[in-house]
């Protein structure tokens, strides 16, 4: 799943096909505002809290309309990473 930042919380720019997300039912472009019935402004800190396995019920907006989601979260598939810069760093380590 790809985001972005959005005035009322997370836009989902894109879901894997066949994730978890996807067999829930969002898509890219809905706008998820609570994860388990509280504000969301981070999502993978939101569901960093949680474990594989877990259903969490998210609320996210597609268009104007206010939706309601439970997904089981599942493992990211082995040939599946993620690359972020870490918070407070001046630029890539310097060795």
């Amino acid at each position: 799943m790809k985001t972005a930042g959005d005035a009322l919380g997370v836009k989902l720019v894109s879901v894997l096909d066949s994730g978890a997300a996807q067999a829930a039912g969002l898509a890219g472009g809905d706008v998820v505002i609570a994860v388990n019935g509280v504000k969301v402004a981070d999502l993978d800190k939101a569901l960093g809290r949680c474990r594989i396995g877990d259903t969490v019920k998210i609320h996210a907006f597609r268009r104007d309309e206010l939706n309601s989601y439970k997904v089981t979260l599942a493992a990211m598939a082995a040939d599946t990473c993620r690359l972020r810069l870490q918070d407070g760093g001046a630029g890539w380590p310097m060795h």
